[in-house]
């Protein structure tokens, strides 16, 4: 669990997994320079009960770093990041636990998500969350590609699976590289219950959340991008080692299911693909600002304002919408 002034909800997230069924597992908690109760709550948890391993940094270095420093710090077979305003049902690893012992050869096994307010109290879904789990790498890539909200990489892994991919590099959306990634490698198994309780916060924005990426004196302010973030995953499949025909296939289909079919990221892609492509022209990165260009044109008529204003007229009324901003 990686955590930074967390201390609104820290001690129900931290219940909900010491109340784990599972019983052989380790909570390790590192405190990215806090500023808050957040110390002084997880020290009195580590005090109480052995499972919670609790390490601190006196110093903020981004979210990106302390991602990776959780990972580095577990010990197992199994590993699940958690957040520290998200809370899990008592079954959660045991069921995950289960499905991967009995699959070899998958690397994660994700859960059915609930949705609760700041409150706790269940919230009902306004859109389908997509997972991309499955025995199909095309099927798998496809939720990402048309997904919206990216919240399965909270799920049980397979460390020697995890070790494959490149973690948490310093770019938005960070956590979407690493579940494609995964879902390139193998089959993500899926447990259709409502386990993992995801909170939504009306007042988290994509800015506030791309804010705590990074910090100035270590990697660097990390700004929402979703150009770059479509790039990152293009280049994840890429780089993915698997056959050629099926790089270049899945390269196409993720292409198209950005840029044209997820109106999240096609709509993000036109308000900064602009400043994207004036710094790739100024550095001379013929190849970047070329791919740039690749992923702006079909992006353009779809998501452009008056086709969305069109879209918008037509499209029935429905419930209003909370917002869900993720890494």
């Amino acid at each position: 669990m990686p955590v930074r002034n967390a201390e609104r909800y820290l001690a129900e997230a931290i219940d909900s997994l010491l109340a784990q069924e599972y019983p052989n597992f380790e909570l390790v908690i590192s405190d990215n320079g806090s500023t808050d109760s957040t110390e002084k709550i997880c020290r009195d948890y580590a005090r109480r009960d052995e499972r919670v391993v609790y390490h601190r940094s006196d110093e903020n270095h981004g979210a990106v770093w302390n991602f990776n420093r959780v990972f580095q710090l577990g010990r197992g077979q199994y590993f699940a990041w958690a957040a520290h305003d998200d809370l899990r049902a008592p079954p959660f690893l045991s069921r995950c636990v289960a499905a991967l012992e009995a699959r070899p050869d998958a690397g994660m096994c994700c859960a059915e998500v609930a949705l609760i307010d700041n409150d706790g109290r269940r919230v009902d879904p306004w859109a389908t969350i997509i997972h991309p789990v499955g025995e199909s790498v095309r099927g798998r890539v496809r939720a990402i590609g048309l997904s919206r909200y990216w919240v399965d990489l909270y799920g049980v892994m397979r460390v020697e699976a995890l070790r494959r991919t490149s973690l948490a590099r310093p770019v938005w959306g960070y956590d979407v590289s690493i579940m494609l990634q995964i879902a390139l490698l193998g089959a993500v198994l899926f447990v259709p219950e409502a386990l993992f309780l995801y909170r939504v916060d009306p007042s988290k924005t994509v800015e506030q959340v791309a804010s705590t990426l990074g910090t100035e004196t270590h990697q660097g302010a990390i700004p929402a991008n979703w150009s770059a973030l479509t790039l990152e995953l293009l280049g994840d499949v890429w780089r993915s080692g698997l056959a050629l025909p099926v790089r270049l296939g899945l390269l196409m289909q993720l292409w198209f299911d950005l840029c044209v079919l997820n109106g999240l990221v096609g709509s993000g892609i036109l308000r900064d693909v602009r400043a994207n492509l004036a710094a790739a022209w100024a550095q001379r990165h013929g190849g970047r600002f070329v791919a740039l260009l690749a992923i702006a044109l079909p992006a353009l008529p779809v998501h452009n304002r008056l086709s969305r204003s069109l879209l918008h007229r037509l499209r029935p009324a429905g419930p209003t919408r909370a917002r869900i901003a993720t890494p």
